[in-house]
């Protein structure tokens, strides 16, 4: 039988570089450039953008990274000749071409600045490192926000008094830390999102390769409208523009990422129409999630409301809003040691403990030793379960808006709200397989959540009935 052997070579883009034959009769094989048609232009153009693009592209990152990389490239470009403008702003402040300029005062403003600066970047990364990667849009935009308050700042400092341009230049020193701290962390998390092969690597490498040429090419044209623009009118014309544009674009970029895990704000969009017998999808649930708000307040499509939920909660936590339904209760109150008990009974059996006060608004999910990232979604649906408009405690909560002396919970109350607790629970539990598959399925990574924010805890039960002794 003879042998017929050919071999396509193709590089990391999918471009077809070279063919190779096996011919029977030499024995050997026969390499051939393949003619390219019109049909390949796309890969061809590919080819060309090599140095700026992904290995691999756009098979290698997600469907969003396209969108998000021009939006970006266009706010890097605003935002360059936004701050020559400021920058010479900070130079006349400092009185470069004065000949009454003092180099130690100007050097002293310096230090001043950079002092502020590296406290603000180490107070902030302190402060709300934790809740980054949970609102990555939030931050992502709030970085370009303190970048742009840092330019405003930067155009005002040269006609204050010395002592106002001081504390101006310091204050905008502190948001440009701000935002290295939150574009920086937020910039990171993106690109672990975008990078569908696993390349981040490359893919931060060739970021900076992109932003380097965007830069150049704003650092000329800024140069040029620089030269041109002297008064103070006509630098506010170009300025307000520039900032506007600069926003306008970061918003297109953070509004057109689709993450596929799940913290606090798409967790309520995506469960609320589970519980309304449809799936959504990382395009539909991107579509609703805001940007600006941070998903401190639990708000479903029916208008349901809860004001807080502490996934990953302290006990100390769970204590202190069970305390508050025993407050002015007549007689001996139930206390928080007692329904702790029977909470626990109630959820023996799962890796969780939930409970919500409908009354005022918080939720806590306290997470077990042993407790996974799945886990955390199956606690959080069963919240939204909990919260249903339909259910008894929304009803009670509506009496008690209706008549605030009857706002402090009973014990026999705290005994229907035990009892539907582990009425949800059963059809929580007896649901969640199914639900879990079919959310995975739309694309959602259930195993990669963010729904824990800031400082998390998890617990061992010492005894009881699901207690581990060590052995």
């Amino acid at each position: 039988m003879p042998i017929d052997i050919q071999i396509q070579e193709l590089d990391t883009t999918g471009y077809n570089t070279a063919n190779y034959r096996y011919d029977a009769y030499t024995g050997g094989f026969e390499l051939s450039t393949p003619a390219h048609t019109v049909n390949n232009g796309k890969c061809q153009v590919y080819r060309y953008l090599s140095p700026f693009l992904p290995a691999g592209y756009p098979s290698s990152v997600t469907d969003d990274y396209t969108p998000y990389q021009i939006y970006d490239s266009l706010q890097a470009f605003a935002s360059t000749i936004a701050g020559l403008l400021a920058s010479r702003a900070v130079f006349v402040g400092m009185g470069v071409g004065s000949e009454d300029a003092s180099v130690i005062t100007t050097m002293l403003l310096y230090i001043a600045q950079a002092t502020i600066g590296r406290i603000a970047t180490i107070a902030f990364a302190d402060r709300f490192s934790q809740q980054i990667e949970a609102n990555v849009k939030f931050y992502r935009f709030f970085a370009d926000i303190v970048n742009d308050a840092a330019f405003v700042l930067d155009c005002i400092s040269p006609h204050l008094p010395i002592l106002g341009r001081a504390i101006t230049l310091c204050v905008s020193n502190a948001c440009r830390a701000l935002c290295g701290v939150a574009g920086g962390s937020s910039k990171a998390i993106l690109s672990t999102h975008f990078a569908k092969a696993g390349n981040i690597g490359e893919l931060n490498a060739k970021d900076g390769s992109q932003e380097t040429v965007v830069s150049l090419i704003g650092m000329w044209v800024g140069g040029l409208v620089v030269s041109k623009v002297e008064g103070i009118a006509e630098t506010w014309c170009c300025m307000i523009p520039l900032l506007a544009l600069h926003l306008w674009c970061n918003w297109k970029a953070v509004k057109s990422v689709r993450l596929s895990t799940l913290n606090t704000e798409r967790a309520v969009i995506l469960f609320d129409g589970v519980l309304q017998g449809q799936t959504k999808s990382l395009d539909e649930v991107g579509k609703q999630e805001g940007i600006l708000g941070k998903g401190d307040m639990l708000r479903t499509a029916e208008g349901r409301l809860l004001s807080s939920c502490k996934v990953g909660a302290s006990v100390d936590e769970l204590l202190r809003i069970m305390r508050l339904k025993e407050l002015g209760v007549p007689g001996r109150p139930e206390t928080a040691g007692e329904r702790l008990a029977r909470l626990l009974e109630v959820f023996h059996e799962e890796e969780y403990l939930l409970w919500a006060d409908i009354t005022t608004g918080q939720a806590v999910i306290i997470l077990k030793e042993d407790a996974s990232v799945v886990t955390q979604a199956k606690g959080f649906l069963h919240l939204m379960r909990l919260a249903n408009s339909h259910s008894p405690l929304q009803k009670d909560k509506t009496k008690r808006m209706e008549d605030p002396q009857k706002s402090i919970m009973m014990p026999q109350q705290d005994d229907e709200i035990l009892k539907y607790l582990e009425q949800t629970l059963h059809e929580n539990s007896t649901l969640w397989p199914a639900i879990k598959d079919r959310v995975q399925a739309a694309g959602w990574e259930l195993e990669k959540g963010t729904l824990e924010q800031g400082p998390s805890y998890r617990v061992r039960m010492c005894n009881g009935p699901d207690s581990k002794k060590d052995k």
